[in-house]
């Protein structure tokens, strides 16, 4: 179960009152998950300290406001381990999925809901907090999440919806899990040079006139296609972390239209191709999973035509990316700025090239005193929440 408070952050609508005089404020929610246990059996499992995969459902209640709806949200959830011993694990949550259910805009509406364009929006969740065991299958799990709605400015208007709140948890598991998980030796990190590159593809909205925004009308439904070619390379810090940096060479359709629109009729044609052209530097860091990899950028733009009304120069990305071969990925990405406002919502494709001596280093020894013995049939335990 979860119980928060709602970011208002100055937007117009959230800081409205209802007819009974209540504001948007408290949120509750209530999840149920199925998951499954790694205990070892394969190098990836031991590498990420042992964590849990999982599906879950939630539904969101927003406290004395209908205006928004009361989504379900669909996801799947990964459990890391900071710290894992037989009684005490400190954890942290990130949660993927979409969410189903919210009130979108309506342009003749007192108060237009420009929070929510689409019924179908994303879900994405952050967290930290910690497991007790209370018995031998049961465990108590307070914790902290931000959650963060939004259809990635596909569709306008679109504000989108952050979450704060702290939650509190049961976890059962289905079978007698094993006494210790299974440890066994394994390589060295290789400490590899890698260079890698994808193309990136998205559509988006501008915003138009109501409560909250200066555009004309006709710009409501108009759609505009960004899309990029991102060059990077990696240096393989340890076994799941990446760190590196690179080039993205950027067409953002809506650049300039912005300050068109608000001189004059929106035209698309109006703005030539180069100006609508934009170079970013970025750092990245890449997190492994086995094949899927978690990854954030800190972006700005070095390179670009000035126009007074422009998404900011410093600009961020968090995506996820999943081999299905060896070194060929797909990824979806959000592009957002003031760390919480989509910018664009990417998907891609992309490839990757060792450089340099990658060779299979030695195996690093276990130590007997405290590890234990591979056992290659030993399976994962599910667990419910």
């Amino acid at each position: 179960m979860l119980h928060g408070s709602i970011l208002r952050q100055k937007r117009i609508f959230l800081t409205s009152y209802g007819e009974d005089g209540h504001g948007f404020n408290a949120i509750k929610a209530f999840s149920v998950e199925y998951g499954w246990q790694m205990f070892g059996g394969t190098e990836w499992h031991q590498t990420c300290n042992y964590p849990r995969l999982g599906v879950g459902v939630q539904y969101l209640h927003i406290v004395d406001r209908d205006e928004l709806g009361h989504p379900f949200s669909v996801y799947g959830f990964y459990d890391g381990n900071y710290i894992r011993r037989k009684n005490f694990e400190f954890t942290n949550r990130l949660s993927a999925g979409f969410a189903y259910g919210f009130r979108i805009y309506d342009p003749v509406a007192p108060m237009a809901n420009d929070i929510f364009s689409t019924r179908i929006n994303s879900f994405v969740e952050l967290g930290f907090g910690i497991a007790a065991r209370v018995r031998d299958n049961v465990y108590i799990e307070p914790g902290f999440r931000l959650t963060h709605f939004s259809n990635g400015n596909i569709r306008e208007p679109q504000n989108g919806l952050n979450i704060v709140s702290y939650s509190i948890g049961l976890r059962s598991t289905l079978a007698n899990a094993p006494a210790q998980p299974i440890r066994t030796d394994l390589p060295a990190c290789r400490h590899r040079h890698e260079i890698f590159g994808f193309v990136g593809l998205a559509t988006r909205q501008m915003g138009f006139m109501d409560n909250s925004s200066t555009l004309p009308l006709e710009t409501y439904g108009m759609h505009f296609l960004m899309t990029n070619l991102l060059l990077g390379y990696h240096y393989e810090a340890s076994r799941r972390l990446k760190l590196g940096g690179g080039l993205d060479f950027i067409f953002d359709g809506t650049h300039g239209q912005q300050e068109l629109a608000l001189s004059g009729m929106p035209d698309k044609s109006a703005i030539p191709f180069q100006d609508k052209l934009r170079l970013a530097v970025f750092i990245s860091g890449e997190t492994a999973i086995n094949r899927l990899s978690i990854v954030t950028t800190l972006g700005y733009i070095i390179a670009q035509t000035n126009f007074k009304e422009a998404s900011p120069a410093f600009q961020q990305r968090l995506g996820f990316k999943y081999y299905f071969y060896k070194n060929v990925f797909a990824g979806i990405n959000v592009r957002a700025y003031k760390f919480r406002s989509a910018d664009a919502l990417e998907f891609n494709v992309g490839m990757r090239r060792f450089i340099g001596n990658h060779s299979q280093p030695r195996a690093v020894p276990f130590n007997q005193e405290t590890d234990f013995a591979f056992r290659p049939n030993e399976a994962p335990s599910s667990s419910i929440r």
